[in-house]
């Protein structure tokens, strides 16, 4: 791994981990649903340039209700429960709890095969 490489690899951890920190502040403060609305909302916004960008719009009114039940399961609700979390347990053990995600993920039959 070159320099440029573990230079972002940081900066990636100093994000993520930072958000943690700051649900686990602004939690109390905001509640849990208000904070993840703000959240949701603003990564919308900063994506919403890159979509019109690629001219994707279209296919974005014409699949609005499956994208809407994808958001609401993969965004949603697991970030709401997450500052739930967050309002008992400190950032840390939330990070750790979202990092094991990968490992309870269902995989669809549909994804292909890992065999070779």
């Amino acid at each position: 791994m070159g320099a440029l490489q573990m230079a972002e690899l940081l900066l990636l951890a100093a994000l993520w981990g930072g958000s943690f920190l700051f649900m686990r502040i602004a939690a109390p403060e905001l509640g849990p649903i208000w904070l993840i609305e703000l959240r949701v909302l603003l990564s919308g916004l900063t994506l919403l340039p890159w979509l019109l960008y690629w001219g994707l719009g279209g296919q974005v009114r014409t699949h609005w209700r499956s994208l809407a039940v994808v958001g609401l399961l993969n965004s949603a609700l697991p970030f709401s429960l997450l500052a739930f979390m967050s309002l008992s347990l400190p950032a840390g053990t939330t990070a750790i709890l979202n990092g094991t995600v990968p490992f309870f993920v269902w995989r669809s039959p549909m994804s292909g095969s890992t065999k070779n």
